[in-house]
């Protein structure tokens, strides 16, 4: 477990109370302090939990650009749909609670969700701190409280909904997670292991050496893909479930 960093629990409970008191007074318009809501602290915090990964496309994004912390619900306003009107305030009063900050990389967060944040019950928004976002049914999938694998799949690499999820579809679709070059990143990075199953497949059970010695290394990279550590392991999880490794002395 990692505890919330100390600024959002100073400065930035003094900066939700007063945002919520100047609400009170009438105001329907803030400004946040991005020095607080992304702090040195805040931010290392959250690489270290995510990995330095997308908590959306899960792309490693420390080796191009430094990230954005994200907020999940938007701070400022919110969109039902893209071209949608905005929605504001938006949720300021959970600009620094730590339960809403992620690291995004800018392409599914400045290029793709910005504002947008889709309700399955639009009438369920919460629109002030008086309300309470419990009541609230969103399509996006939560980095942390949901399992990403229960909306959404892979058929190789290219990313669909799990079943027939709403909120997969609508993940995929509002985040462009389906998007080009990062299908052809995941195919690169699948196409390893895919190399592995092929020189498996070159070894009869006549060389037990050399093929066990061939799904030794196949496990090894099973263990190292699927971990959450690792750049789409999602993706790889759902690979290995429909590929599973041959056990030792199998000739599958």
């Amino acid at each position: 477990m990692f505890p919330v960093p100390d600024t959002l629990q100073t400065a930035g409970l003094t900066e939700k109370q007063a945002m919520e008191a100047a609400y009170d007074e009438g105001c329907r318009s803030f400004t946040f302090r991005k020095n607080i809501y992304a702090d040195a602290e805040v931010k290392q915090t959250l690489i270290s939990i995510q990995h330095y990964k997308c908590c959306f496309c899960e792309s490693k994004i420390g080796h191009i650009d430094d990230g954005d912390v994200e907020h999940f619900r938007p701070k400022a306003a919110s969109r039902q749909a893209a071209g949608a009107p905005f929605i504001q305030p938006g949720y300021y009063w959970l600009a620094y609670h730590w339960d809403n900050l992620f690291l995004a990389c800018t392409k599914c967060n400045q290029r793709h969700k910005g504002n947008l944040f889709p309700l399955q019950t639009p009438g369920s928004r919460a629109l002030s701190h008086l309300h309470d976002v419990a009541g609230e049914d969103p399509l996006f999938i939560h980095p942390e409280h949901d399992d990403p694998a229960q909306h959404l799949t892979f058929d190789h690499e290219n990313i669909v909904p799990a079943g027939n999820s709403e909120r997969g579809r609508a993940t995929i679709e509002g985040l462009r997670l389906d998007r080009t070059e990062l299908t052809q990143h995941r195919a690169e990075m699948l196409s390893v292991v895919k190399a592995l199953y092929d020189v498996v497949a070159l070894f009869p059970e006549e060389e037990p050496v050399l093929r066990e010695e061939a799904l030794r290394i196949l496990r090894l990279q099973q263990l190292d893909h699927t971990a959450g550590k690792h750049q789409y392991a999602g993706m790889f999880r759902a690979w290995f479930r429909r590929h599973p490794v041959p056990q030792a002395g199998s000739g599958n």
